[in-house]
């Protein structure tokens, strides 16, 4: 059974399908059809396939079910590019544009593979059936693809291991980084053991080295992986990233608000400092500080931004403008403003949900890009604070990328999470005009410890 069959029938392969096809296999090349040739790193045909001596006298039928076993695909050649849905599956015009530029992406890779191409969405966005429509064409084309779901790609290697097993583990290894198109589909739900995070920089590292071409789909984003592997994906000389259905609202529904049409537009080139309501002119050039400061945050999103100021000064357009760009470039991002995350999160609270409160909590403190929009406006209840506390002091101990923008002084923070958004070594303080942001004036009254952490009622 192979990996794609096992896919098919929601299990797992349980033992690789790639060995030769019988004793009589060609010694050359295995039976796969096709050899490299022995040179060094550089050399114009390092990396290069060239088919071998025993296809010469293959009739062209007997080629193509060579071609289709070695594939793969199993019952997932049936996802063609035929049956594929051009825009997708979302009713969002904006998926369905991403979706058709993945498509054009995809079918001109299968008739010519060259470089590398990840598309990274959840699940049921289409990227599977991308990566089988592809191999499907490769192979109908008389070229060599596989296709391999990557936790089953990880238990062959480890099969190969075994005493007595069908297919040695060099040979084996040495199919997956030599494929002349390979198709590695759900790349970051494996097991991330050592051995296994090891295997795979191993294996993108050697196709990256040889420039190989390569498919990729994940329903993680670029900024969730290794930093060796991510540095290989993201090289934009080789590889094309294509975010399908971006936005969180398929995991945290009725939260992240940023494909609200109002936001969605909020950018950095229609970001105007003359626009933004002042009081006084000179505070032009502390807006225009801080435009070129969040262009710089979201080219390489670290540590943490908070973007403070009175009403009217332009913080929610500076971050959702942040949080634009960086969903652009394949960060996944959650958007919401301070209130409504508490409201969901005492909806999540109650028994009538789907799903548990820590489930959801988990969603929105671990996310790679998390902007919260007015913070200090929200309902200053114990329970409120503590969950608002308990999700900033993760991230800040995790060290996760966080947008704030407040309209507060630091001394109406509540004691705990001025610390955090306040640390020098970890905080950047963007002021929006003239704001007298670290005034201690109106100070927070203190509470008691007694008081902490009790969650609302569920009647």
């Amino acid at each position: 059974m192979s990996a794609a069959t096992a896919k098919a029938n929601g299990g797992k392969a349980p033992a690789p399908d790639l060995e030769p096809e019988s004793e009589d296999a060609c010694p050359l090349c295995g039976g796969a059809g096709f050899v490299r040739r022995t040179v060094r790193l550089g050399h114009p045909d390092f990396g290069r396939a060239f088919p071998c001596r025993c296809t010469d006298d293959e009739a062209e039928e007997e080629r193509l079910q060579r071609l289709r076993r070695y594939s793969n695909l199993g019952p997932l050649s049936r996802l063609t590019f035929d049956n594929l849905s051009e825009r997708g599956r979302s009713a969002n015009p904006r998926h369905q544009e991403a979706f058709a530029s993945a498509v054009t992406a995809a079918q001109a890779f299968a008739e010519s593979p060259k470089g590398w191409l990840f598309f990274t969405g959840p699940s049921g966005s289409g990227k599977t059936h991308l990566g089988a429509a592809i191999s499907g064409r490769v192979v109908d084309d008389g070229r060599a693809a596989l296709f391999m779901v990557i936790p089953d790609l990880l238990d062959h290697l480890r099969s190969a291991y075994q005493p007595g097993s069908d297919v040695g583990y060099d040979d084996l290894f040495e199919m997956l980084k030599n494929a002349p198109v390979l198709v590695l589909d759900d790349l970051g739900v494996q097991s991330s053991t050592a051995w296994a995070q090891e295997k795979l920089f191993q294996l993108i590292n050697h196709r990256y080295n040889a420039r190989m071409p390569t498919v990729f789909t994940t329903n993680l984003a670029l900024a969730e992986f290794d930093s060796r592997i991510q540095s290989r994906l993201g090289d934009t000389e080789l590889s094309q990233l294509f975010l399908l259905e971006s936005g969180g609202e398929s995991e945290v529904a009725g939260l992240d608000v940023l494909e609200l049409p109002h936001l969605r537009g909020m950018s950095f080139k229609t970001f105007d400092p003359n626009l933004v309501e002042m009081t006084r002119r000179d505070e032009v050039r502390s807006i225009q500080n801080a435009l070129r400061q969040a262009m710089a945050f979201a080219q390489d999103p670290q540590s943490w931004l908070v973007i403070a100021g009175d009403t009217g000064r332009g913080k929610t357009r500076l971050a959702a403008a942040i949080a634009n760009y960086c969903r652009e470039s394949g960060t996944r991002v959650i958007f919401t403003v301070v209130p409504d995350l508490l409201d969901w999160l005492r909806v999540s609270f109650g028994p009538e949900t789907h799903s548990t409160f820590d489930e959801q909590f988990e969603k929105v403190r671990t996310v790679p890009l998390l902007v919260l929009d007015d913070l200090g406006s929200q309902s200053s209840t114990p329970w409120a604070q503590e969950k608002l506390f308990q999700l900033l002091n993760y991230r800040y101990n995790a060290a996760l990328p966080t947008v704030i923008t407040t309209n507060a002084t630091v001394g109406q923070l509540e004691t705990r999470i001025r610390t955090r958004i306040t640390d020098p070594e970890f905080s950047s303080i963007l002021l929006m005009g003239d704001f007298d942001f670290f005034s201690k004036r109106d100070a927070a009254p203190a509470r008691s410890a007694a008081t902490r952490g009790r969650p609302p009622r569920r009647d």
